[in-house]
């Protein structure tokens, strides 16, 4: 038998719950403060690229930003991804959107496609938030989804790191497509070439940020 519960640990910090006394599983996970570490995530960005007065350097730091926080969600992503899945199908644990910072459609996307290699599931599928715990551990297994030890422990820390990367390069976006336009124009006047060879890039990406943020200031 199953028991899920929300609670939290110490009256503060809220937590997701899952218990399974056949197996003697119990997790209690620490739920991320997703909204505020977004919020402050961009918000350091903006602070620190709106003090460069150069535009050259404006772009050089954003694309720094934009190119580290690739890194941390290709480095960590998947992993998160990976845990998330085990303990949902193997642990019987929900609430996980909330760990995850994502919505439950979100989550619910990121399982099919877990089981069925899409995101819309076939007609014929069982639903996996109806299913038995025996059903769940059956298609994880069928799917080849492992199940990954420590998931619990290491859950909260990669949804953040994720949450914060991805917050990071949304704030800088705008300031670096902005600044690749800018650095088109006068007083630098730059060729493409230039501007990609300053960002270590290649010309079609500056275009493609010229593009963007010519769009953008059409609206």
């Amino acid at each position: 038998m199953t028991d899920h519960s929300l609670g939290t640990a110490d009256g503060s910090t809220p937590r997701v719950e899952a218990q399974r006394s056949q197996k003697g599983v119990h997790h209690l996970l620490r739920i991320p403060d997703h909204a505020k570490l977004r919020a402050d995530a961009e918000l350091a960005v903006k602070e620190e690229l709106g003090e460069l007065a150069r535009t050259d350097d404006r772009f050089k730091r954003a694309i720094e930003i934009v190119q580290q926080a690739d890194l941390e969600i290709t480095a960590h992503a998947e992993e998160r991804n990976q845990a998330a899945l085990s303990l949902f199908f193997y642990d019987g644990v929900r609430g996980l959107g909330r760990v995850l910072g994502m919505l439950p459609n979100a989550f619910r996307q990121m399982r099919t496609l877990a089981l069925y290699g899409k995101r819309t599931a076939p007609l014929t599928a069982d639903d996996d938030e109806r299913m038995s715990a025996e059903e769940r551990r059956a298609a994880a297994k069928k799917a080849g989804l492992p199940y990954v030890e420590g998931a619990a422990d290491r859950l909260p820390d990669l949804s953040e790191t994720v949450s914060v990367a991805t917050a990071r390069r949304k704030a800088a976006l705008p300031f670096l497509r902005n600044a690749a336009l800018a650095l088109t124009e006068e007083p630098y006047s730059w060729p493409t070439s230039k501007i990609a060879e300053l960002g270590d890039v290649t010309p079609k990406y500056v275009r493609d940020l010229k593009s963007a943020a010519v769009k953008a200031r059409t609206r």
